[in-house]
């Protein structure tokens, strides 16, 4: 058995992070809409792309009368569109423009005989600039990637063990490609309003009483990585809700909680779940949601061997 390398819970600065956070952006972007062949799903459920043992992926898509998938591998850094024909291309990730990286991945669905659109114009980010125009150098450093996708990873194993307690309608957990953030949410209740000023994408994911949780690197308005937790629509007085670890940010209007006090935990796995069980139960509690939606995540006694 080979040896485990790579620290379970790195060290990932914002600052230095995110001069590579939008070249790594604009890459999952352009595989995550791929995801977009697959059919809808409530609440957005199938565009996310999947965390695997070497990077991220989109899982299989229809092409024809057969499948191929890309795959992002963030330990090599590589690129690589498979196909379930046999062919399969693909090129280096690494310092280029977003330009270049749309040019090769487009040619490097062709050369295998996928003829799927990409939408070049990014979503859910400020001043998008369509990735066939961003022409701007971009920087790659490989070693905070790994490390970000490491904390995936991690943050992964941790937050499924608080799904798997759910009795409740509760989706995959995946990389959210229109805002770069790990999510895990769990839905409750009948349709809730909407309106066209909401936005489409807005309008479909928020259309249900939910508890959300997630990680994400960072923003300019928050430098630096955090998990988040929030009820939507917010219950009167959540903020006030005492936690285990992390505390209410009245500016985001949700609970957060700093990665690097979980990394520098004596016990990280717990301190996430405890945070990530308390937030739930903050909202449940003050929404009136059925207390036995939670199980003990243990299987009924008995059975067959």
């Amino acid at each position: 058995m080979g040896s485990h390398t790579g620290e379970a819970w790195p060290e990932l600065p914002y600052d230095a992070f995110a001069p590579s956070a939008h070249l790594l952006h604009m890459t999952c972007q352009l595989a995550g809409k791929l995801r977009l062949l697959t059919p809808y799903e409530p609440h957005w459920a199938n565009v996310p792309l999947e965390v695997t043992a070497r990077g991220l992926s989109t899982g299989p898509l229809p092409e024809g009368a057969g499948a191929f998938a890309v795959e992002l591998d963030l330990v090599e850094h590589v690129l690589r569109v498979i196909t379930s024909w046999g062919p399969s291309d693909g090129f280096a990730l690494g310092p280029a423009s977003v330009s270049e990286v749309y040019d090769r991945f487009i040619a490097a669905l062709r050369a295998v005989g996928v003829t799927a659109h990409v939408d070049p114009m990014p979503q859910e980010v400020a001043d998008p600039v369509p990735c066939d125009q961003d022409h701007a150098p971009r920087p790659y450093d490989a070693r905070l990637v790994t490390a970000w996708w490491r904390i995936l990873l991690r943050s992964q194993a941790v937050m499924q063990r608080y799904r798997a307690r759910f009795l409740g309608v509760t989706p995959p957990i995946g990389l959210m490609w229109g805002t770069l953030d790990l999510r895990d949410v769990r839905y409750l209740g009948p349709v809730l309003p909407s309106s066209p000023e909401q936005g489409y994408i807005f309008r479909n994911a928020m259309n249900r009483a939910q508890a959300e949780c997630g990680w994400w690197h960072g923003t300019p308005a928050y430098p630096r990585a955090a998990y988040y937790a929030f009820t939507h629509p917010k219950p009167d007085g959540i903020e006030r809700a005492a936690l285990p670890a992390g505390g209410w940010d009245a500016g985001l209007g949700e609970f957060l909680l700093d990665y690097d006090d979980v990394r520098r935990a004596d016990d990280p796995e717990a301190t996430l779940l405890a945070f990530l069980e308390s937030t739930y139960a903050a909202g449940a509690e003050r929404c009136g949601w059925p207390a036995d939606l939670v199980t003990s995540g243990v299987p009924e006694p008995g059975g067959a061997a």
